[in-house]
């Protein structure tokens, strides 16, 4: 009962995509391993097997081999540790590139080009170091960067006004089903609007619409890609997003897109990076922002905190975020931050305390935001109970923790959110080996 919560979808290694691409067994691995390096690789497939779950990291002449054979450079593999290198295949096109309108362009023509095996890429393709510098870039560009020259205005404000309702409808549809219906409608979306930037016949202030319009779009694919466990197409949506946003002048645009890479970080038990994105991104749209994103970056903070086990930092941030939300003025907010509740009832600051031992206090505030939250939340309901079931468990009240998570699967049985599922899947993987919990497993087993 007392094993940490893990994150398994994020842990899925990067080898295991790399054979299934170019149709290597465990046996072709090693085999080039030892023809290229000359190392004794008498255990074959075992010794590959082991790479991939975790089990052996191997030697540097091994990966040299390796990343050989995948037209990697050495340097890579020196400078990013096993296995991050093997994800640069992977990476963003232009990452370094030079921020204008035209990057922004060519990256969001990029990300139409995603297909099913980008798709099913459940780890991540950024080291902390590179979706840092990432940040960082975009926060460097200036505010006045990008001008925008008339046209013939052949795209009115019509056009944009009718692209920005449709993000609100698709905000709200989230809410309530997730998942690849949602996807597939902001890629629509998004080619529409990709052609009407490549006419060039717009004002100066249509464009910036459009621009910060194909932002959202972005950062919206990039989250349902998240939420269906999709991650190096997610980490695509939301480079491309960062440009776009800059392009379009919106800062708190790409300071929400910096807040939903640092969740992805935090999923993936990487804390101190998600941490330092979300100071980013903090910092880029500076105090006089809306106290209510202010607010949110912190709630989140909290949790990166207690994954990087930093249970004081994340107390103290989340007492800041509170007092945040008090001082908030609606009429600041974005409209996209509309979900927003009070920090400390939301579900990432309760995974949080769970992280950091109190699970009473998240039980409490936990339902303290059930009650509050609108039944349209239908995934936030789900992660809700799942998170009030982990630290049920934690208090040992094994049979109410378990009656909690049949209540979050059967809200997540109308879902199309991987990331849902996901988490009651490892909230059973901690259950004892008793009836109660072997039919909980059972049932999880038929969605």
């Amino acid at each position: 009962m007392d094993q940490p919560m893990t994150d398994a979808p994020l842990l899925r290694h990067p080898l295991t995509h790399v054979r299934h691409l170019r149709g290597w067994s465990l046996s072709d691995v090693a085999d080039l391993v030892r023809r290229r390096s000359g190392l004794n690789m008498a255990t074959r497939r075992e010794k590959v097997w082991r790479w991939e779950n975790g089990r052996a990291v191997p030697e540097q002449a091994a990966q040299f081999a390796l990343a050989a054979e995948l037209g990697i450079d050495a340097q890579t593999v020196l400078y990013r540790p096993w296995p991050s290198w093997l994800t640069v295949l992977d990476a963003p096109p232009a990452i370094d590139a030079a921020w204008t309108p035209q990057t922004a362009a060519d990256a969001m023509a990029e990300c139409m080009e995603i297909g099913p095996e980008m798709d099913r890429r459940a780890f991540l393709t950024l080291s902390g170091d590179v979706a840092l510098t990432l940040a960082r870039a975009w926060a460097a560009v200036p505010a006045a960067k990008f001008a925008h020259a008339a046209g013939g205005g052949t795209t009115d404000a019509e056009v944009v006004t009718w692209i920005e309702n449709r993000l609100a409808q698709l905000w709200h549809l989230d809410d309530l089903i997730g998942g690849e219906y949602c996807l597939n409608q902001a890629r629509a979306d998004l080619r529409l609007v990709i052609r009407l930037l490549r006419r060039g016949r717009s004002r100066s202030d249509i464009e910036q619409r459009l621009y910060r319009a194909a932002g959202e779009l972005l950062r919206f694919s990039g989250w349902a890609a998240f939420d269906a466990d999709r991650h190096a197409a997610a980490e695509r949506y939301w480079h491309a997003g960062l440009r776009a946003a800059a392009a379009g002048d919106d800062a708190l645009t790409g300071a929400y897109i910096l807040s939903q890479m640092a969740m992805q970080h935090t999923y993936a038990g990487d804390g101190p990076t998600a941490v330092n994105l979300l100071d980013v991104a903090r910092d880029r749209i500076g105090a006089g922002a809306s106290r209510t994103v202010h607010a949110m970056l912190d709630a989140w903070q909290v949790r990166a905190h207690a994954v990087a086990g930093e249970p004081r930092q994340a107390l103290r941030i989340l007492a800041r975020a509170d007092a945040h939300w008090e001082r908030r003025d609606v009429e600041e907010d974005p409209p996209w931050i509309y979900w927003m509740a009070r920090p400390s009832t939301t579900i990432e600051v309760g995974m949080g305390l769970v992280a950091i031992g109190h699970p009473g206090t998240a039980v409490r505030l936990l339902e303290e935001g059930m009650a509050e939250r609108s039944a349209d939340y239908a995934r936030d309901t789900a992660l809700g109970l799942a998170a009030i079931a982990e630290a049920q468990l934690d208090q040992r009240d094994l049979d109410g923790a378990i009656d909690t998570a049949r209540r979050a699967a059967e809200t997540a049985s109308g879902l199309d959110s991987t990331r849902v599922i996901d988490r009651l899947q490892a909230f059973g993987r901690r259950l004892p080996a008793r009836a109660p919990a072997e039919e909980f497993r059972s049932y999880l087993s038929t969605f």
